[in-house]
């Protein structure tokens, strides 16, 4: 009984048995003082702390609970511990660890004995339960069924992957690689079947150089998992740029002039996934690193980044999902929004854009245009008329010597016949003596159009004053 009092009290305690000592017949007058006094005689305690006290009721005595710094187990403990013609002596108790079979019997026998019971009247009530049904029956039973489920879920159909064979360009009816091994990817986790299945569906799609690849693969290595047929696929046919290429390739990936922002969080995401394939970043990093760097690499003119930039901090990083749908809630927003402007502003541009070249051009200059393309029509007419009538002269110029270049403000020079012939002068400056071909002065319309118009009142069209 008083083993089984120690062993239950250094548990309650959470005192280690190796550092544990029970002074017994200790009279209640005596203080904790006294005792640690005494206590700090024996060496082989070290520094001693009392635990706590109890009353033992055959003797009217108390047990004192004492803590040692030091471990007991293979340590000379002294008998009794006191103070010689002062106090004590107290008999010390080294507690031990019990067996395991020892302590339940200890436990058991107190039980007993508390109950007033011995072990001849336990096994009285003891009988022993018939065994029914085998154990390893059922055992076999439950795995028979085990291998049952797992073979009608490996044969069930499934969505077969596209076909991949590595050829370039990629043939019709194919995938390109990163697609192919995104989706292939994400089956891998999906299918819940046994990795010799996902092996089987991974080659049924597989068909040229890529079938090869992994033939090769299953003759070098038998015991190749449907992880190492996609990272030999990947070495073959992936990007050959390593994970922090494809990461400092993802931090200079900028939107484009014109392009929407949901359009170019694909691209992002799709360079993000190149890169997790290859390891260089972690599926926790995902969200904070997309939107880094869609704050980092929109345009500074976007509404939506815009707005993005201001919030981010604000939360934790959205899913690629999450933020797809706030974008493109907002681009079409705004799209209906200007949708809803578009036929206001049309109406309210329209007529000022006719009536803007009008109030640009003078009214007088476009007057004196149109009056000098009439003049041009009808000094042609005259001109024919002319050389129609004269046909001897036009046979006779070759002869004339060739006339220099007119030039402002030069003396005319004249020569045996008359050079400044009627109606004959330069459509440009005005002046005489040379055509528009030849001129090299500045341009004068309104001299021009007053020649023109002193031409046609000699004609004889004209009846006002001579």
């Amino acid at each position: 009984h008083f083993l089984t009092l120690r062993s239950s009290w250094c548990k309650r305690k959470q005192l280690a048995y190796g550092h544990a000592v029970v002074l017994s017949d200790v009279d209640p007058d005596v203080t904790d003082a006294v005792l640690l006094s005494a206590l700090s005689q024996v060496k082989v305690f070290g520094k001693s702390e009392i635990v706590d006290r109890c009353l033992d009721v055959a003797s009217k005595t108390q047990l004192v609970l004492i803590k040692t710094s030091t471990d007991l187990k293979n340590q000379t403990v002294p008998d009794v511990v006191g103070l010689p013609g002062e106090a004590g002596p107290w008999p010390a108790h080294v507690l031990t660890a019990p067996a395991e079979n020892d302590e339940f019997q200890s436990k058991l026998m107190s039980f007993l004995n508390a109950e007033g019971k011995t072990l001849t009247d336990v096994g009285g009530l003891l009988q022993p339960s018939p065994l029914d049904v085998n154990t390893a029956l059922i055992h076999a039973i439950s795995s028979l069924v085990d291998k049952c489920n797992a073979t009608s879920v490996d044969s069930q159909s499934y969505r077969k992957l596209r076909m991949f064979s590595g050829v370039k360009p990629t043939p019709n009816g194919e995938e390109e690689y990163d697609a192919w091994a995104e989706q292939t990817t994400h089956l891998l986790d999906e299918w819940q079947c046994s990795d010799n299945i996902k092996k089987q569906r991974i080659v049924e799609n597989l068909k040229g150089p890529a079938a090869d690849i992994v033939r090769f693969l299953r003759v070098q290595q038998p015991t190749a998992t449907s992880y190492d047929y996609m990272q030999v696929l990947e070495t073959a046919f992936g990007t050959t740029e390593s994970a922090s290429d494809l990461l400092v390739k993802f931090r200079h990936t900028y939107q484009n002039v014109g392009e929407k922002l949901s359009t170019y969080l694909l691209r992002l995401d799709k360079l993000l996934h190149c890169i997790f394939r290859k390891g260089g970043v972690a599926l926790s990093d995902m969200n904070r690193l997309r939107m880094e760097q869609v704050v980092r690499g929109a345009l500074q003119q976007d509404m939506i980044a815009l707005r993005l930039r201001m919030t981010h901090k604000l939360r934790e990083p959205p899913s690629f999902s999450e933020l797809l749908k706030e974008v493109r809630e907002e681009e079409d927003m705004l799209q209906s929004r200007n949708d809803s402007k578009n036929p206001v502003m049309s109406q309210s541009v329209t007529p000022v854009s006719k009536s803007a070249p009008e109030q640009e051009v003078d009214p007088e200059v476009a007057k004196l245009k149109k009056e000098i393309s009439v003049m041009k029509a009808e000094m042609l007419s005259l001109k024919a008329a002319t050389v129609a009538s004269h046909p001897d002269t036009q046979i006779s110029q070759p002869e004339v010597p060739a006339k220099p270049p007119y030039k402002r403000n030069a003396t005319p020079q004249r020569s045996g016949y008359q050079e400044d012939k009627p109606g004959i002068f330069c459509y440009r400056c005005g002046e005489d003596g040379h055509f528009k071909r030849e001129c090299e002065g500045e341009e004068n319309l309104l001299k021009v159009n007053k020649r023109l118009i002193k031409l046609t009142k000699k004609s004889g069209n004209y009846r006002g004053v001579q």
